[in-house]
């Protein structure tokens, strides 16, 4: 029976996200928490191995002030446990330093056959989860995978580039990172989310990982993040289809769209 780890991210619910209006700097503190939309996917593709396949879903999180309710959701979905980190020291955390946190987690909760992200985070979208786990655990790693299939002592991924589809198969443990279309997310039932609530959720203290200072110190610094603010001409072209048509081009000329 496989062990499953699927890595998920606490991230602001964007429909709730809003902004300073005399800095245009993102309030990310009062938007509403959530797991990221690939991390879901990736989390749906584990739990249909597993019931497929039997086996566990272990889900693992590491950030600055992890809400153990928006982990719950994880659980409510079909995994069976849940381990995170949440330290002040992870607040301006880049992929390499969350790569080695949770590289060090996985390896605190034990031996798993198959590791899965999302392809990349809804903040950050830097694509690197997957690969830096991959360097830090000694594990193969796919990325942008679209379909997944296990078969005994063997897993078959398929993903899509921009100019080919790629079918890959290898032995256990792999790391695969999810793409949008791997899969749909489920929306748990009542009976569901109810039976989540007695599931295990385990805190982790940093310090027990056994880090190295070096490992916790971020490669890159975000200077700072600002709304872009636009604001429409709202010119209303009067006439005919032909007469409209001829307007826009002229209009769009004048605005150096494009030349004529």
């Amino acid at each position: 029976m496989p062990v499953l780890h699927v890595f998920v991210k606490q991230v602001p619910d964007i429909s709730t996200l809003e902004y300073d209006p005399s800095t245009l700097a993102p309030r990310f503190e009062k938007a509403t928490p959530r797991l990221g939309e690939a991390d879901l996917v990736a989390l749906e593709a584990a739990i249909r191995i597993k019931e497929s396949w039997s086996g566990e879903v272990v889900v693992l999180s590491a950030g600055d002030g992890v809400n153990e309710l928006v982990l719950r959701e994880a659980l409510a979905m079909g995994a069976d446990r849940c381990f995170y980190v949440s330290d002040q020291r992870l607040a301006g955390a880049d992929s390499w330093v969350t790569a080695n946190v949770l590289s060090r987690l996985s390896r605190k909760v034990g031996k798993a056959d198959l590791l899965l992200c999302g392809e990349a985070s809804t903040d950050s979208g830097n694509h690197q989860l997957g690969p830096r786990l991959s360097e830090a655990l000694n594990i193969p790693c796919v990325t942008h995978v679209v379909g997944i299939e296990l078969s005994e002592g063997l897993v078959r991924v398929r993903r899509i580039l921009e100019d080919r589809t790629e079918t890959f198969e290898t032995g256990l443990p792999l790391i695969a990172t999810a793409s949008l279309e791997l899969a749909s997310p489920r929306l748990p039932s009542l009976l569901m989310i109810k039976a989540a609530s007695k599931k295990p959720i385990i805190k982790v203290n940093l310090a027990e990982l056994g880090l190295d200072e070096g490992l916790l110190e971020p490669l890159v610094e975000r200077l700072s993040v600002r709304v872009f603010k636009t604001a429409r001409r709202n010119i209303v072209l009067e006439g005919g289809p032909l007469e409209c048509a001829e307007k826009l081009v002229e209009s769009l000329v004048k605005e150096g769209v494009f030349k004529a």
